[in-house]
């Protein structure tokens, strides 16, 4: 066994409103129509997880261009 084991998801849902919002963002997803919507989520998604800046920082690059 690895020490320390690799964690089974990259999200932190350490507090009761991140499992909200996560519950949220699964709902959002089923809705997402258009590819814009869908890359909306996939960023929404992102901000819970534990490295958040990396997709913060790739999503704001793309805005820019």
């Amino acid at each position: 066994m690895k020490f320390p084991p690799k964690p089974k998801t990259p999200y932190i849902l350490d507090k009761a409103q991140d499992k909200r919002i996560f519950k949220k963002l699964a709902a959002l997803s089923k809705r997402a129509a258009n590819p814009a919507e869908r890359r909306l989520v996939r960023f929404l998604y992102s901000q819970l997880e534990r490295d958040w800046r990396t997709p913060l920082e790739l999503f704001i690059n793309k805005l820019l261009k």
